[in-house]
C-alpha cells in the first residue's frame, strides 16, 4: 500500500526537502521504508503550522520563493504560506486537468469574487484562469449588489466564489433576474462544503452550471475539482497522497470508508506537507468516473470542529442545509448543542416562521430540539466561519 508514495518521499527527503527540524524532528531513519513505519510519524496539525514562521517550514531558498500568502484567518490567526515556482508549475497542472474538463479556455472572462482578505484564495482563483488563457477580474467586496453589477457590466463566463457569496443573488428576485440574464454559464464554488440543495438553487438562480472545487490554503488553494459528472472531486495522487484515517483509533480506515483526510504532498513543495490531520471528514472513491478519468475522487462529509455529536452520531451543517433550502430557506442557520438539546436559529425574512422545516430539523437532530427565526443579517455572519457548535 502506498509503495510508489513512499519511493518519492524518499527521493524527496535525500533532496534536502524535509531537511528543517519542523520535518526532521518527526522523521525516523527509516520511515519511508514502508507505510507501516511511515504511521509512525505523527501527525502534523494546524495549531503547531501556527506556532512556526513561514521559513521555519519551508524547503525553499530565497531564489525559489515564488510567492508568501496568507490563509483567511477565518478559524484562528492568519497564517503565512511560502509558495516555490515549482508549486505554481504543479498548481497549473491541477488547475488544467480539472478546467479542460469543464472547458473553460481563452475564450472565458473569469469573475474572481473573493474577499480581499482572503489572500490564498484570491490570488489562486485568478491564477487558475490565466493558466487556462482566459482573463479575469476582481471583486474584492462581493456583496450582491458588487456582483450583479459585475456580470452585468462585463462579459463574465465564470464566477469562482465561495458558495454562499454566490447564493447572495438569490436573496432578491431582480437579483437572480440579473444573474440569469447574464453570460455567466459557469459557478466554481469553493472555499465552503457545497450541498446537494445549495447546487440546486445556485444553477437554477443564475442558469448554469456549478462545479465544485475542494482546497485549503496549505495546499496552494485548489486541490480537487468536479467534472461534468459533478459527481465528487478528482485529485491527481501522483502529487497528493491522502490518507483516511479513523478518528477514533487515528489508524487508517478501511478502504472506501469515511474518516479524517491526511495529507502528504509528493512533489518539492515551498511548504511541505507531512501527514497534515486537517479535520475535513471525507471518503475515497478509486473507481473509473463517467467523464472517462481513472483519477481518484473525494467526497467531501464535514468538519470534526463544526459539527454536532449526539450519542455515536455526527451531524454535519450539510445535513441541516438540504432540509433548509429545499424548503425554501436560503439564508444563514446556526445549530448549538446544550447538555442534550439542540437549538436551531434560522434567518428568515422578518423573522417569519418557516413551520415545515420544524419536524425534519428535529428528526435530524432526533434530540430535544428548539428552532428560533430572527430576521436576514441577524447572525453577523461574515465569511464561512463554524455553523455548528457542540460545548
Amino acid at each position: 500500500m502506498f509503495e510508489k508514495e513512499m519511493k518519492r518521499l524518499e527521493a524527496l527527503r535525500q533532496n534536502g526537502c524535509f531537511k528543517k527540524e519542523f520535518y526532521s524532528s518527526r522523521l525516523r531513519p527509516d520511515s519511508f521504508d514502508s507505510y507501516e513505519r511511515f504511521c509512525e510519524i505523527p501527525f502534523c496539525t494546524k495549531e503547531e503550522i501556527r506556532a512556526t514562521n513561514a521559513y521555519e517550514r519551508t524547503s525553499s531558498d530565497g531564489g525559489d520563493v515564488y510567492g508568501i500568502f496568507s490563509s483567511s484567518g477565518t478559524t484562528g490567526e492568519k497564517t503565512y504560506y511560502i509558495y516555490s515556482r515549482e508549486d505554481k508549475r504543479v498548481h497549473e497542472e491541477f488547475v488544467r486537468t480539472f478546467f479542460s474538463q469543464i472547458g473553460i479556455g481563452a475564450g472565458d472572462l473569469g469573475g474572481v469574487c473573493a474577499p480581499i482578505d482572503t489572500g490564498v484564495m484570491a490570488h489562486t482563483m485568478m491564477w487558475q484562469f490565466t493558466t487556462m488563457g482566459a482573463g479575469y477580474v476582481t471583486c474584492v467586496e462581493p456583496s450582491p449588489e458588487n456582483i450583479v453589477s459585475l456580470v452585468t457590466s462585463l462579459p463574465v463566463t465564470a464566477v469562482a466564489t465561495r458558495p454562499d457569496i454566490l447564493s447572495t443573488v438569490a436573496y432578491r428576485p431582480e437579483w437572480a433576474q440579473a444573474a440569469k440574464n447574464s453570460r455567466v454559464t459557469k459557478l466554481l464554488p469553493g472555499g465552503g462544503f457545497l450541498s446537494g440543495s445549495r447546487r440546486k438553487l445556485l444553477e437554477k438562480t443564475w442558469n448554469a452550471k456549478a462545479y465544485n472545487m475542494f482546497g485549503m490554503s496549505e495546499m496552494f488553494g485548489p486541490m480537487a475539482g468536479e467534472c461534468t459528472c459533478q459527481d465528487g472531486q478528482h485529485y491527481l495522487d501522483d502529487y497528493l497522497m491522502i490518507e483516511i484515517i479513523d478518528p477514533e483509533t487515528g489508524m487508517p480506515a478501511a478502504e472506501g470508508a469515511v474518516g479524517v483526510a491526511v495529507y502528504t504532498t509528493l512533489w518539492k513543495k515551498g511548504f511541505p506537507l507531512l501527514r497534515y490531520w486537517t479535520d475535513d471528514v471525507i471518503s475515497l472513491k478509486n473507481e473509473p468516473c463517467g467523464c472517462g478519468s481513472s483519477l481518484p475522487r473525494i467526497y467531501y462529509h464535514g468538519r470534526l470542529g463544526d459539527c454536532i455529536r449526539l450519542g455515536d452520531r455526527i451531524v454535519f451543517p450539510r445535513m441541516l442545509e438540504e432540509i433548509l433550502i429545499d424548503n425554501g430557506c436560503i439564508f444563514s442557520y446556526r445549530a448549538e448543542k446544550s447538555g442534550d438539546s439542540v437549538t436551531v436559529t434560522v434567518e428568515t425574512p422578518d423573522a417569519a416562521p418557516a413551520e415545515a422545516i420544524i419536524a425534519p430539523v428535529r428528526e435530524l437532530f432526533n434530540a430535544e430540539t428548539a428552532v428560533r427565526f430572527v430576521g436576514v443579517g441577524a447572525l453577523g455572519y461574515k465569511g464561512h466561519g463554524k455553523k455548528f457548535f457542540d460545548e
